[in-house]
């Protein structure tokens, strides 16, 4: 599939949060405990780069440092909270993938954007980008939040035999969490959400 035709399909209306169900865990958040907060959602970005690498395209996912608040040691998107430096959220999306993986932010050209998606347990409201680029980036990493950049196929995340679920534990309660299984890697949660409107977008177009 060209770039061309992927960025006409994210014109089209976004199925949103149909889609954001298939990946959602149950319970989407330990009631009592998360989801509790006393300010409003904290606006964040990420960016879904698609790489061409011998006629297939790439997205680089980043496996985060284990000593994250929320979020440690799990697979992600590049991206983060929007900064008063940012113009907007899509200029937060291109400063955390160029300070978290090292990609220049003048070789990226955005194609599009998915359905926010609310986080309860960090309170974050994230939106997703949609970028690619001419060809593989040297990659250089946030020694401080990054671990290893993992290159993982599109054709694999649409592929429904890599799609599973894991039974996890969140505050002793035990949450099942759907997601994409790719090698030993297992993505879930919201960049699972994320990935999950992608692929609904691509397969109602096939």
């Amino acid at each position: 599939m060209t770039i061309e035709t992927i960025q006409k399909i994210l014109k089209r209306e976004l199925p949103g949060a149909a889609a954001h169900a298939l990946m959602t865990p149950e319970p989407h958040y330990v009631k009592g405990v998360e989801g509790i907060h006393h300010h409003s959602p904290v606006n964040s970005a990420v960016l879904l780069l698609l790489i061409p690498y011998q006629e297939e395209w790439l997205i680089p996912f980043i496996q985060r440092t284990p000593g994250g608040k929320y979020h440690g040691g799990q697979i992600a998107l590049p991206g983060g909270k929007v900064e008063s430096e940012d113009e907007n959220a899509r200029g937060a999306a291109l400063r955390e993938c160029h300070e978290e993986i090292g990609v220049e932010t003048e070789e990226i050209t955005i194609i599009g954007s998915l359905s926010d998606v609310y986080i309860p347990l960090s309170n974050f409201n994230i939106t997703p980008f949609i970028g690619t680029i001419p060809k593989m980036p040297n990659f250089a990493l946030s020694k401080d939040e990054v671990e290893e950049v993992i290159l993982i196929p599109l054709n694999d995340l649409l592929d429904d035999k890599n799609k599973t679920s894991r039974s996890l534990y969140r505050h002793d309660q035990q949450i099942v969490a759907p997601g994409y299984k790719i090698g030993n890697h297992f993505i879930w949660g919201a960049t699972a959400m994320i990935i999950a409107e992608l692929e609904t977008l691509l397969k109602n177009e096939q």
